[in-house]
């Protein structure tokens, strides 16, 4: 059975037992997606992401500025007083003594006129590295909605795998009294009480540790969603790509790092620019007023102004203007290996996930069929015990047999899920644009916007709008987006 066949697929129908769990922050029930929702909007390590690209939304407003008009005003005022002595022939002299009180007052005002291309250099550089940052956290998006949902089933797995223990436990301590009861009518042995004793404690151990492992799924949970999980619903069902090669070619268009690495090239290219402006002409415009007053003078204010332009023309600088000019070409070869390296790491990793998928596939149904066969054997196994051709032992045997058939179901529904998620991460499509989260997307784009509206900022309307063309090529949502064929949902075994 190939993967085009039997995939398009996730989240297995993991049945919720209602979990109770107390602690500090109130518990409360809730979907798949309202738990996303509750880490899309909550998570720090989201947030720090968010505001990281607000921080760097200001190199294009700094850029701008390098080509804008730059004003000043420098002012000074003083005191000096003197005391002079002036002689004359024979032995004349007169002295003389007061005190200046200057004030003097400049506005600068200094308007670049050409900088070598300096300026659309920065801002091309600018606006790469914002559309680099905007991909990044598009990535951290993904890495948070990824380990949320991932704690979600967790969550699901753990308190199933709990509750299957706990009947275990049940049906062993009847199983032990059972044994006592035969052993006290002469139809069993101390062996078989000894047995049923020896499993029950493991049954009992391997409860401790199945509540032990929810209490952990728990915690994670919390981090992520910020409140303690109850009433869990099952997850939706989600869909792949029909192939292999489809993954791959998504992988390479929409994967939010290889997109990132390919905006840090554009910056890399950019930063040759501005290195080699360095060592081009540059003419700015010079102006400026001044006005200097002292009340104690004979001419107690003057007032000039002037205008000049200067022109520069660098034409030796210690060989530094063409080492960064090499160094910058350094940094594009760099980052055109990084993409590549990207593009191969992505290739392999959608490569092992599609193998993940295909292979949790085939477990869920094989761990099913397991399931069946174990309960039938185990019947059978109890009736043959009550003809005296099987012993407590076979009974035990078959009994485990089931328990651990049950909790492979569990692991094969969970690994699927997991695998999934990752995939679709890893692909771009596991953002809350395009699971379609019934929340407030956050815009990267309003910070810039609200500078431009204040008149603070540059025009950039060529990149308010969100990158987000691959995206909309592919919806893990809507099957019609990918395969209008059917898909079923995978349920937990009863």
């Amino acid at each position: 059975m190939t993967l085009n066949k039997i995939n398009k697929m996730i989240v297995s129908g993991l049945v919720v037992a209602h979990a109770f769990f107390s602690g500090a922050v109130t518990a409360q029930a809730e979907d798949f997606q309202q738990a996303l929702v509750s880490a899309y909007q909550g998570n720090p390590g989201l947030m720090s992401e968010r505001a990281r690209v607000r921080e760097i939304d200001e190199n294009y407003i700094q850029a701008q500025a390098a080509g804008r008009l730059n004003a000043g005003v420098d002012a000074s005022i003083g005191q000096t007083a003197f005391d002079t002595d002036i002689f004359f022939g024979q032995g004349g002299s007169v002295s003389t003594s007061g005190q200046l009180t200057p004030k003097i007052a400049q506005l600068n005002i200094i308007k670049p006129i050409y900088q070598g291309g300096r300026v659309k250099a920065l801002k091309a550089q600018a606006k790469a590295g914002i559309l680099a940052a905007r991909q990044n956290l598009r990535s951290k998006e993904q890495d948070v909605l990824v380990a949320a949902a991932t704690a979600f089933v967790d969550v699901l797995r753990d308190e199933e795998a709990a509750r299957i223990r706990r009947n275990n436990v049940r049906v062993l301590t009847r199983q032990r009294e059972a044994a006592q009861a035969r052993f006290d009518v002469g139809a069993g042995t101390r062996t078989d009480i000894a047995q049923s004793n020896a499993r029950l404690a493991a049954a009992e151990i391997g409860l401790a540790n199945a509540d032990a492992q929810l209490a952990s799924s728990r915690a994670a949970y919390v981090r992520y969603m910020g409140h303690i999980p109850e009433q869990l619903s099952t997850p939706p069902t989600f869909y792949l790509p029909a192939s292999l090669e489809d993954a791959l070619q998504r992988g390479r268009s929409n994967n939010p790092l290889v997109v990132a690495s390919r905006y840090n090239e554009n910056a890399a290219r950019s930063a040759i620019e501005v290195a080699k402006a360095a060592g081009k002409p540059s003419l700015s415009i010079n102006g400026g007023l001044q006005t200097n007053s002292d009340t104690s003078t004979s001419v107690p204010r003057s007032d000039g102004a002037s205008i000049t332009a200067q022109l520069r023309i660098p034409f030796y600088s210690g060989g530094g203007n063409r080492s960064k000019i090499r160094a910058a070409n350094q940094a594009k070869i760099r980052s055109k290996f990084e993409t590549r390296e990207l593009e191969m790491i992505v290739d392999q990793s959608i490569s092992n996930l599609w193998a993940q998928v295909e292979a949790a596939r085939r477990s869920v149904v094989a761990s099913r069929q397991q399931v069946d066969a174990a309960e039938i054997a185990f019947e059978g196994v109890e009736l043959e015990r009550d003809v005296g051709t099987r012993n407590t032992l076979d009974v035990l045997d078959a009994e485990q047999e089931v328990l651990d058939a049950k909790l492979s179901v569990l692991q094969a529904e969970r690994n699927l899920n997991v695998a999934t998620y990752q995939l679709l991460g890893a692909i771009g499509g596991f953002d809350a644009y395009a699971l379609q989260l019934p929340v407030d997307l956050y815009d990267p784009t309003q910070n810039l916007r609200e500078h431009q509206i204040q008149g603070l900022g540059p025009q950039i309307k060529d990149f308010f709008e969100i990158d987000r063309k691959n995206v909309l090529e592919y919806n893990p949502v809507d099957p019609e987006s990918i395969d209008p064929s059917p898909t079923k949902t995978i349920s937990r075994h009863k």
